[in-house]
């Protein structure tokens, strides 16, 4: 159970305001993607911090872009998912080959993508550190491939392939220098438990915020855990 089920861009907090910048480029269609030889996306930074629920959501904030029924006039940081993506999922480790991978892509990037407005395939990748040397080299062949969108999420960013970050526009997600940052995320999660949004005074939300290092899912159960303690209520 969660009260916190990022929806939109803003949810996050990426911590290079000129990353933050490419993806509102290129979900605002300012800025085509694939680009110049880059077809990837690679969050990466420490634990809790979003990377996987943010790249299981990108595929659907990009359908929506494409298919433009947003309201145009908000900041493109609050636009809401309208369409749904169908990526072509790969959670990492587990004796994934290569020779699966490459089979995969190139069976998709066969077909034309109708069922998808940007009339590309997406695949997400979870964990792309735990593939092996020659499986994650592998990636570089097919992600030269048109009509291909790649996700990548990893903790550790010192083991990917240098050809897939090459590739990859990098989104850094670690903790924000800013702990106010913080303070909105957290006043909606007490105002979701049937609180006022200033139940917990400012200090204590970035307290809470310094406490978790930049963890989202330590952050938001330890605000869920003080509303409890204010006479909040959880969802049944």
């Amino acid at each position: 159970m969660s009260l916190f089920a990022p929806s939109c861009l803003d949810d996050f907090l990426i911590n290079n305001s000129t990353e933050r910048e490419v993806l509102e480029l290129i979900l605002s269609r300012q800025l085509p993607f694939p680009f110049n030889g880059k077809s990837g996306i690679l969050l990466h930074g420490t634990y809790g911090t979003g990377k996987s629920t943010l790249g299981f959501l990108l595929p659907s904030l990009l359908e929506t872009a494409y298919a433009g029924n947003y309201p145009q006039t908000s900041p493109i940081g609050q636009m809401q998912v309208v369409e749904d993506a169908i990526p072509e999922i790969f959670r990492c480790g587990g004796g994934l080959s290569s020779t699966a991978i490459v089979k995969q892509i190139t069976m998709c990037n066969s077909r034309n993508p109708f069922h998808h407005y940007g009339q590309t395939d997406y695949f997400l990748f979870d964990e792309v550190d735990k593939l092996t040397v020659s499986a994650q080299q592998s990636l570089k062949s097919v992600m030269d491939l048109k009509r291909c969108q790649f996700i990548f999420t990893t903790n550790y960013l010192d083991r990917i392939d240098d050809g897939i970050i090459n590739r990859s526009f990098l989104i850094e997600m670690n903790q924000s220098a800013d702990a106010n940052a913080y303070v909105s995320i957290g006043q909606s999660i007490l105002q979701k438990m049937s609180l006022v949004s200033t139940a917990l005074p400012v200090a204590a939300i970035t307290a809470i915020a310094h406490k978790a290092k930049g963890s989202l899912r330590t952050f938001a159960s330890d605000v869920m855990i003080a509303g409890v303690k204010l006479g909040g209520r959880l969802p049944q």
